[in-house]
């Protein structure tokens, strides 16, 4: 990599990473009715870090840089709107903050995701609210995640940012911490959806974005420490969390390109972080309620506690896929229970599931739907049919590193043949 790429990578994560500190702090400083002002003056001073930064060295506090950078417009664009309107004009962040804001969390992203899950929005609304403004997602990635069309979601977005600056006015505060209990299923949400992007990004180069993994963790971690966010859903979340990070060091080979659980180097795994898992598993056995995050977390600490792919309890993993396809059924569920079901040798009862599975209007657009066909087919023998399959999952595309493993497997499957 040459540095000049160096100093672009370094660019990129750091204005990723703070991208979404610096619209909740102004946010938190300008008033929860100014969401859009803030995502502006965000993206000038981004824009003002991109034009100098690779010339004149990334300064030593960049969260610092962008804040001041971004205040310094805001305040230009208030001033001068309120010219335009012939309202007085002095004003500053540092004197209207204690009149206006009353931030309820210690963490401003927090508040702010907080804020995005008004009821007065749509509940899919408050998500793709959340996950541009705190998350910093674009929008044609928080379309991929929803297989929407940019248009559409942008369009939703706008009426999402509008009705909440019409429900909560100029001078609204934050929601109060009593709103966080009522608001909790919604926050756990944005940060599973976060984290699932940085796990498998649908779209780019990269095989995962493990600083937006650890970002989701931050922010499930600041969440944890308010009284009202210690839920056994919650705890069963964050463990979910903590299992599926432990396993980034094996994840990719040397050249980038993505390992499976099978070919995975287990001694890599980050053993304290599977620890801390488990403590958090625990802690989420608190209540006789059974959330999804509890299978799932049930589901990667089956894989945690397997010291080689050979040792995996796979007829429990089949039980626990099993009931988390009846409390949560979904496409993705119904074809990893399939999955499961192969390698427990149960190859009837994966057919059957899949069988169901392609009835959904989505199935033929999903590649883990056709890759889960193809390794059913090598189950039962039939190579041409595995082929057929992994060249459908080929023609879905995601990302770069999903596309070249299909790649590989459909080498393989012809090296077999």
């Amino acid at each position: 990599m040459s540095p000049s790429s160096d100093i672009h990578k370094l660019l990129d994560e750091t204005i990723r990473r703070e991208r979404g500190w610096l619209i909740s702090s102004l946010v938190s400083r300008l008033g929860p009715g100014k969401v859009d002002l803030a995502e502006d003056v965000a993206q000038d001073a981004i824009v003002k870090a991109l034009a100098t930064w690779p010339y004149k060295g990334v300064p030593d506090n960049p969260r610092a840089w962008l804040r001041r950078v971004a205040g310094n417009t805001a305040i230009d664009r208030i001033r001068r709107s309120a010219r335009e309107l012939g309202i007085d004009d002095d004003w500053d962040l540092a004197s209207e903050e204690s009149d206006i804001i009353t931030p309820s969390l210690s963490d401003p992203e927090l508040d702010l995701m907080v804020l995005c899950c008004d009821p007065a929005l749509a509940p899919q609304d408050q998500l793709f609210l959340a996950l541009k403004t705190v998350c910093g997602f674009t929008a044609a990635e928080t379309a991929a995640l929803f297989f929407l069309k940019e248009d559409a979601l942008s369009q939703r977005l706008a009426r999402a940012k509008r009705q909440l600056r019409n429900q909560s006015g100029e001078l609204a505060r934050f929601p109060t911490r009593f709103a966080l209990k009522d608001r909790l299923p919604q926050l756990l949400k944005m940060i599973y959806l976060m984290f699932s992007w940085g796990y498998l990004p649908r779209r780019g180069d990269v095989l995962f974005r493990e600083d937006v993994c650890r970002e989701a963790i931050r922010l499930s971690e600041s969440l944890l420490a308010q009284t009202d966010g210690q839920t056994a859903g919650h705890h069963a979340l964050h463990a979910l969390l903590l299992f599926q990070t432990a396993r980034f060091p094996a994840r990719a080979g040397p050249d980038g390109s993505l390992l499976t659980l099978e070919q995975q180097d287990r001694t890599k795994w980050d053993q304290e972080m599977i620890f801390d898992g488990f403590a958090q598993l625990q802690a989420a056995q608190s209540s006789p309620s059974l959330t999804r995050y509890h299978l799932e977390a049930g589901i990667a600490s089956v894989h945690a506690q397997a010291r080689t792919w050979q040792g995996t309890d796979w007829p429990a993993i089949v039980q626990l896929y099993s009931l988390l396809n009846q409390q949560a059924p979904s496409l993705a569920v119904s074809v990893n229970l399939a999955v499961s079901l192969i390698y427990a040798g149960e190859i009837s009862s994966a057919q059957t599931q899949l069988d169901k599975a392609e009835t959904l209007a989505a199935a033929q657009d999903l590649p883990g739907y056709h890759l889960a066909r193809a390794k059913l087919a090598r189950a039962q023998g039939n190579g041409s049919k595995a082929q057929a399959a992994l060249k459908r999952a080929a023609a879905c595309r995601i990302s770069a590193p999903i596309d070249e493993h299909i790649a590989r497997q459909a080498a393989l499957i012809d090296i077999e043949a």
